[in-house]
């Protein structure tokens, strides 16, 4: 028995060494004109010289936010049938994880023999153990949990959410460099036996928008205050990816390492006007899509089309691809570079492994992303074919928007073609009708959120780990209504406030007028 147990452990360990590490870097909210190798006008000089090494994913596709992102590249489902169609909110406002019915990818990894590690942010649940990233395929983690931390504090809402392995960890530093400190140490500690997963998720650039003062002063330059210190987040992010790539270079890694590089979804740039009101510290971001219509949570081109970059020395460098790849292709794309062999059926995502080889180009065949947040925003591809659908969730009886693009000869989305090619129009709707629509969370509550979300104002109270806290109850739909009234009123203050004064002008009027009679 002891005999043919040895024999198995020794096989595992013979296939590993033949399995490539695996390094994922993943930015949070990096827009398509946030980087310089794009044209953009913050200098990113390392991720810059990566895209140079790299094969430069040109049609590299996120969901519009982050968990249905992070949920679409652990599953390998796309966020609307994966049960992920938006992110959420600390657990005193809600409590919502990933589907425990689902299988990771660090899961899939750790079965054949793979080190996993995950370093910065998880957003995939917290309010209960079975829902942390220790027990969902990781050996080792570090970082925050939730959606977004402040970079020196480490908390959001009041409460410190800052970890080692699910244990609180008291730490100084901005986070930014403790994520990539972390990263590098683990690649530094590597055991040589066995292949390494390492996912380093950065919760840079997204808000609240904060950088070392060193980094502001670099960036002198820049008049809008707001601006310089988005800058200096994000020159202090790519100073850390191209720590991180080095440490790989420096310990013999690169010729065995594939390192896949991408951000969870577009800038915020041109955010919804209700949900700049609900979270306020989004207003403060300064994201470019350098013209790619829409933002952060749009399926339009600036929300999900994102700078992406894979490299693994000798099998993909030096390359342009314009594939198609979306967050859900990477788990089947992975699975076949470490040679894991499964019944791909089980997945949306599609295995691009061989196409990013030979640089061969497979157009999309009914590849979907999106979410649901204020809108119900989604995006169809098929072929050159984009479908965008757009539903405003808070009012049954709102006009369904559907708007067809030739998206590659009109990336801008300058042209709506559903007048000129009906029959395409009709074919690709019914197409997204018939698709499967998996409801985990429930629809977002906007007065919910803006009474109890995500907050960045310091700590005032035990870490998010040590669970001293309760849910808040909904308030009545009466007081539901006023709440929600209130956020319209401020989201659209430029119409609200002019028309308010002209209501008390005219109510002024009449009453002096018709109503007041001085004796």
């Amino acid at each position: 028995m002891y005999k043919i147990l040895f024999i198995l452990i020794f096989s595992i360990n013979a296939l590993s060494v033949e399995r490539p590490n695996i390094v994922i870097i993943l930015t949070d909210d990096l827009g398509w004109g946030d980087v310089s190798y794009n044209g953009g006008p913050i200098s990113t000089p390392n991720i810059d010289k990566f895209s140079e090494i790299g094969v430069q994913m040109n049609r590299f596709y996120s969901a519009p936010t982050c968990s249905p992102t992070r949920a679409a590249l652990f599953t390998g489902i796309n966020s609307l049938q994966n049960g992920m169609i938006r992110p959420f909110d600390n657990p005193t406002m809600e409590r919502y994880g990933l589907p425990l019915k689902h299988k990771l990818l660090p899961e899939y990894l750790k079965d054949v023999g793979y080190e996993t590690a995950l370093v910065g942010k998880w957003h995939l649940g917290m309010y209960k153990n079975e829902y942390l990233p220790g027990n969902r395929g990781f050996d080792t983690t570090y970082g925050h949990l939730g959606g977004g931390i402040g970079y020196f504090d480490h908390a959001v809402s009041g409460r410190m959410d800052w970890h080692r392995n699910g244990e609180v960890l008291y730490e100084d530093g901005y986070s930014t460099n403790l994520i990539a400190n972390e990263a590098i140490k683990i690649i530094n500690e590597k055991n040589n036996e066995s292949p390494l997963f390492l996912y380093v998720a950065f919760n840079a650039p997204h808000t609240p928008i904060q950088a070392e003062k060193k980094d502001i002063e670099l960036m002198n330059h820049i008049k809008d205050k707001k601006e310089r210190i988005y800058a200096a987040n994000i020159f202090a992010l790519d100073r850390a990816v191209g720590r991180i790539i080095n440490s790989i270079n420096a310990n013999e890694l690169s010729d065995n390492t594939l390192i896949v590089f991408f951000s969870d979804n577009g800038p915020v740039h041109d955010i919804d006007p209700v949900a700049g009101v609900v979270a306020a510290d989004i207003l403060n971001s300064r994201g470019n899509t350098l013209g790619l219509k829409g933002s952060k949570g749009s399926t339009y081109e600036g929300g999900i089309r994102v700078p992406a970059i894979f490299y693994y020395n000798g099998v993909l460098e030096k390359t342009l691809s314009n594939q198609f790849f979306f967050a859900d292709d990477i788990l089947p794309t992975i699975l076949s570079a470490a040679k894991i062999q499964l019944d791909t059926d089980i997945f949306t995502g599609v295995d691009r492994w061989d196409d990013l080889i030979t640089n061969n180009i497979r157009p999309p065949k009914n590849s979907i992303t999106g979410n649901v947040i204020i809108n119900d925003e989604r995006a169809l591809f098929n072929d050159n074919w984009k479908l965008y659908y757009r539903r405003f969730i808070y009012d049954d009886d709102s006009d369904v928007v559907f708007e067809l693009y030739d998206i590659q000869n009109d990336p801008y989305e300058t042209k709506d073609l559903s007048d000129i090619y009906p029959d395409i129009l009709n074919e690709m709707k019914s197409t997204l009708n018939e698709m499967p629509f998996v409801l985990a969370p429930e629809y977002f509550n906007a007065t919910h959120a803006y009474l109890y979300g995500d907050q960045y104002n310091g700590i005032n109270d035990d870490p998010w780990l040590d669970r001293t806290y309760e849910e808040k109850e909904f308030h009545s739909s009466f007081v539901q209504a006023i709440v929600f009234t209130w956020i319209i009123f401020l989201a659209f203050k430029q119409i609200s406030i002019p028309l308010l004064i002209l209501f008390l002008i005219f109510c002024y009027y009449i009453y002096s007028k018709i109503i007041y009679k001085p004796k």
